[in-house]
């Protein structure tokens, strides 16, 4: 599969490094492609880097992982996403520039608003609900952390699964983008470091109480 990974940063580039050590053609990009030879130093073969509309030229999957008030940025500096499948792994976060804490925005859902703003792209949702520090060091577990994931377009939702195997967790399925409330910040399954058999019942915990 080739992806490009859009924000190199935390997620970004632990995740991207998992996927190409899982034999995936990773393109990793940045506003300032040119640090990110490190990365590339300790990624293999089989990755590249560099401008944000090279990786999405190059890529099957996009892989989203930016600060949430950058995304636009991200897109126009993409060019064209139709057809995409594009991973969501952004939070609604606000980052003040005077030093304040960082805060999540509420009543706003970072994947919703890509969603209207790719129309002819397929947004899933995914890696947004864990901790980075996970990725880098809670893969392949004999007992995997679950990793929740939603979307509209059956296709894309597959191909995410199988990549959030290959990463070294467990794909649950949340259902429909509109269910993504629970996967953003103050959501059921937001920061839930869950085993499968947890994750499942909090998952059927969840669906059990919301409307029909």
């Amino acid at each position: 599969m080739k992806i490009g990974v859009i924000g190199a940063g935390a997620i970004g580039g632990t995740v991207g490094t998992l996927w190409a050590k899982a034999g995936h053609e990773v393109f990793f990009s940045s506003r300032h492609p040119e640090k990110l030879t490190d990365l590339l130093a300790i990624t293999g073969s089989n990755t590249q880097a560099g401008t944000v509309n090279q990786a999405a030229a190059f890529a099957d999957v996009i892989f989203l992982a930016v600060y949430y008030h950058t995304t636009d940025d991200a897109i126009s500096a993409a060019g064209s996403l139709d057809g995409k499948i594009i991973i969501d792994a952004t939070n609604a976060y606000i980052r003040h520039p005077d030093g304040r804490p960082i805060r999540h925005i509420p009543n706003v859902s970072s994947a919703l608003e890509l969603a209207q703003k790719v129309p002819y792209a397929k947004v899933v949702k995914a890696y947004n609900t864990l901790a980075p520090e996970i990725f880098a060091h809670e893969h392949h577990n004999a007992d995997p952390y679950a990793l929740f994931y939603c979307g509209d377009d059956a296709a894309a939702k597959a191909i995410v699964a199988q990549l959030i195997v290959d990463s070294g967790f467990m794909p649950i399925d949340t259902g429909d983008l509109s269910n993504v409330i629970h996967q953003e910040p103050d959501g059921m399954f937001f920061d839930k470091p869950l085993v499968v058999d947890a994750a499942r019942e909090l998952l059927a915990l969840v669906l059990a109480r919301s409307p029909d």
